[in-house]
C-alpha cells in the first residue's frame, strides 16, 4: 500500500468511470460492474483528481466549496484518497 502524503499525485483508474449526479456521483468499475454511490465531498475530490495535481493541490481546489478548516479537510481527504485506492478506484501515479 503506498504512503499517502500531500505529495501524492492519484489519477482515476482505467477501468473506474465517474458520472457526476447534481452534488452526488456514481462510480462504476469496468472489470467487475461494482457501482460506488458517492456524496458531494467524494464527488468534488475526484473532479479534481487528474493525475496530475497533488493531494495537497487538490486539498487548496477543493477548500473554498467547503466550510471547514484546511487540516480537516486534509485528513478527510487524504482518508477518502487511501479508501478509494484501497477499492482500485485511484492509482498513484
Amino acid at each position: 500500500m503506498v504512503q499517502i502524503t500531500e505529495t501524492t499525485v492519484f489519477a482515476l483508474s482505467p477501468v473506474a468511470s465517474v458520472q457526476s449526479l447534481g452534488n452526488d456521483a456514481i462510480i462504476l468499475m469496468a472489470d467487475s460492474g461494482q457501482l460506488f454511490s458517492c456524496n458531494y465531498v467524494t464527488d468534488a475530490f475526484l473532479k479534481a483528481v487528474d493525475g496530475v495535481r497533488s493531494m495537497g493541490e487538490i486539498v487548496d481546489v477543493v477548500l473554498p466549496q467547503f466550510e471547514v478548516d484546511r487540516e480537516t479537510l486534509r485528513g478527510d481527504l487524504l482518508a477518502l484518497a487511501s479508501d478509494l485506492s484501497t477499492e482500485g478506484i485511484l492509482k498513484a501515479v
